[in-house]
């Protein structure tokens, strides 16, 4: 399927890839009769003014989704190939759940390039298309373990994305991206408003 990628509500997706690195995935819903995709976070985030919050949980909810692919897979030091786990679609969320809040690997997830699905799109455990359109975006992220060398990558072709905060009060995506990108640069300054959250500070 062709994917036509653009701005993503007008925005630049550099910056979206920033707020969502190292965040943990708490959980994942998906509604095909409304095409969408709700993806539990805790983001690492810093507002504008202030103490960093106390809960970072957000909801983004992906929108006009068309297609979900999914690779479950386990390789233990002596397999010579990776062992493709069975799983469908229904079971996706409870597969995230699985993880134990696993954070998502990686520094882009948004309209990245195919190296990494190009690599892991042969060991699908699933591809389910949820309808015929074409999407303007992919999200792709990854979950592993480190005793139980279990991975899982998802991959999502999808139009918008919204995001809520714990309350379900909406949070503007620039807001969003600002947010990330100022702990970010907090926690390269030393800024002690990010130790608590175990990512050592580059100091």
């Amino acid at each position: 399927m062709n994917v036509s990628r653009g701005l993503l509500d007008g925005m630049d997706t550099t910056g979206l890839n920033t707020a969502l690195s190292e965040a943990a995935c708490l959980g994942l819903e998906v509604d095909t009769a409304a095409r969408e995709l709700r993806l539990d976070l805790e983001v690492l985030t810093l507002p504008e003014n202030g103490p960093a919050p106390e809960d970072h949980r957000v909801r983004m909810t992906i929108t006009g989704v068309s297609r979900v692919a999914a690779s479950l897979r386990i390789q233990k030091w002596d397999d010579v190939e990776a062992r493709v786990l069975p799983l469908e679609l229904e079971g996706l969320g409870e597969a995230i759940a699985s993880f134990g809040g696993g954070r998502l690997h990686g520094w882009e997830f948004i309209d990245i390039d195919d190296s990494g699905w190009s690599h892991w799109s042969e060991l699908l455990s699933f591809d389910t298309l949820v309808d015929g359109h074409v999407s303007a975006h992919v999200l792709e992220f990854s979950q592993e373990e480190g005793v139980d060398p279990r991975e899982l990558d998802v991959r999502v072709w999808f139009d918008n994305m919204t995001i809520q905060d714990a309350s379900g009060k909406s949070i503007p995506l620039a807001e969003f991206v600002a947010d990330g990108a100022r702990w970010w640069k907090a926690h390269d300054e030393g800024d002690p408003r990010t130790f608590r959250h175990g990512i050592v500070p580059q100091l």
